[in-house]
């Protein structure tokens, strides 16, 4: 059993403190979170370890309830260092209790402005790893704060609007509606009998800063353009993790989000469509969750139909098939085929119609009674059409696939073709099986999938092609 003197004691401190001056910022604002409770256990080791140091106390004696155990607990009451002996348990007590109590800590309403502030600032200097490493645990309680939907914010505002209101107010317009008054609100009492129950939300703490540091940390989570250039290249899944909080702005997170990785084509989201391209019996495709965007929003199609995920990744093919986004990529369209097989998987319009095709299929596999907009496809095929060229050198103009545009044009009949073939292969009594009320105006994906390949196959017999 070692001894700890008066000098190792005061050593021990030096050393703690001199770890802490070395520390992250992301490990200092977590020993921030629970300072409280590192404090209570602190100021109590550390009396009665200078008691023991100082006076020479006698230990406490083995409780008897221990039985036989006390033989290997008793320290030796002849042994002189006996309460150094035990000043030295206390010590290792502390530490254990310390580190216990440092991993488990968490953030709370109440040290959540000064989480965002230290966020703010890693941001700020452009040390975005050490800020995502430190917000990505809490970001549900940062949604959950953003919206006042913590409990104790929730029973703050409760009481505050406790009573009848105006109808014709504000308040009455943002209450939750139903049919007749809401009983545990109030709103049937007269105000002198409510006004004493709102006079308690002055003893419930409203934590309006914990709202408004919220809010700011997802505004800059959201809209920060280095950020996220940062999350693309290095942290894609924060971005998913990001989609996944039901707050405002999440949607149009999703849509800058999507855009820049269909854009990348070394991105996440290329790497996730080149290794999903298993089928899942008799509709749709595996998604296996280490491809967690995919996984996210197609194994529940809800959350692709709730972000229109449909709409970055189109509008950006249509922007580069428009000559807008990428120059020399129309040279590329318009050159020989033959190592399109190898190349697909970073090809951005490819990609696109393989997203669209994991999406659609999902959504219908899940009885989805919308079209997923696939109707973006024939607007690929026009302008695929309207930039088909094969009058280039080397160019075999008797080959099937003469031009790389003509291969992907084959593909998008592809992906058309079993879109409208899925009426077969869908369950008998589904939905989407119903034939709707106006055959021009689909609605459920296999007869939006049979207008859309129509438009397309009209756009290719009209269509005057240089070459």
């Amino acid at each position: 059993m070692k001894h700890l003197t008066l000098d190792g004691f005061l050593t021990v401190l030096a050393l703690l403190a001199a770890l802490y001056a070395v520390l992250s910022p992301v490990q200092r604002i977590r020993l921030s979170m629970s300072w409280r409770s590192q404090l209570i256990l602190a100021v109590p080791a550390s009396i009665a370890i200078l008691a023991f140091e100082l006076f020479d106390l006698n230990p406490p004696a083995c409780p008897s309830t221990l039985g036989g155990m006390c033989r290997y607990l008793e320290l030796g009451a002849a042994d002189p260092g006996v309460p150094r002996k035990f000043a030295f348990l206390i010590a290792f007590a502390w530490l254990i209790g310390s580190v216990y109590i440092h991993r488990a800590a968490r953030p709370t309403l109440r040290s959540l402005p000064e989480l965002t502030q230290l966020a703010t600032s890693l941001v700020d200097e452009e040390q975005y790893d050490d800020a995502i490493r430190l917000v990505e645990p809490h970001l549900e309680l940062i949604a959950v704060a953003s919206r006042r939907r913590a409990k104790i914010q929730l029973a703050h505002d409760r009481l505050k609007d406790f009573g009848p209101v105006d109808p014709q107010s504000f308040a009455a317009f943002s209450r939750p509606r139903g049919p007749g008054p809401h009983p545990y609100r109030g709103e049937n009492l007269p105000d002198w009998a409510a006004r004493p129950v709102r006079a308690l939300a002055t003893f419930v703490p409203a934590h309006k800063r914990a709202k408004e540091a919220a809010s700011d940390m997802l505004q800059l989570l959201f809209h920060s353009n280095r950020l996220l250039d940062h999350i693309v290249d290095r942290r894609p899944h924060f971005g998913v993790a990001l989609a996944e909080l039901d707050v405002y702005g999440s949607t149009e997170f999703v849509e800058r989000y999507l855009t820049r990785l269909i854009a990348t084509p070394a991105s996440a989201l290329y790497q996730e469509l080149a290794g999903n391209e298993i089928s899942e019996s008799p509709i749709g495709y595996q998604l296996p969750e280490r491809n967690r965007l995919l996984h996210y929003l197609f194994s529940n199609p809800e959350n692709a139909e709730r972000l229109s995920v449909w709409k970055p990744i189109g509008d950006y093919v249509k922007r580069l098939l428009a000559g807008d986004e990428r120059q020399g990529y129309w040279s590329h369209l318009n050159g020989d085929p033959g190592w399109f097989e190898r190349e697909r998987t970073s090809d951005p319009v490819w990609s696109a119609m393989f997203f669209f095709d994991i999406m659609i299929t999902s959504a219908a596999r899940h009885g989805i009674e919308y079209h997923m907009w696939l109707y973006y496809l024939p607007r690929f095929a026009g302008l695929l059409e309207n930039g088909y060229d094969s009058d280039g050198s080397g160019i075999d103009k008797e080959a099937e696939f003469p031009t790389r545009a003509a291969r992907l044009l084959y593909e998008l009949f592809g992906f058309l073709t079993s879109w409208t073939t899925l009426y077969d292969r869908l369950p008998e009594g589904s939905k989407l099986r119903l034939m709707p009320d106006r055959h021009d105006r689909g609605s459920a994906i296999p007869h939006s999938a049979a207008i859309a390949l129509g438009e397309t196959l009209a756009c290719a017999a009209t269509t005057t092609v240089a070459g």
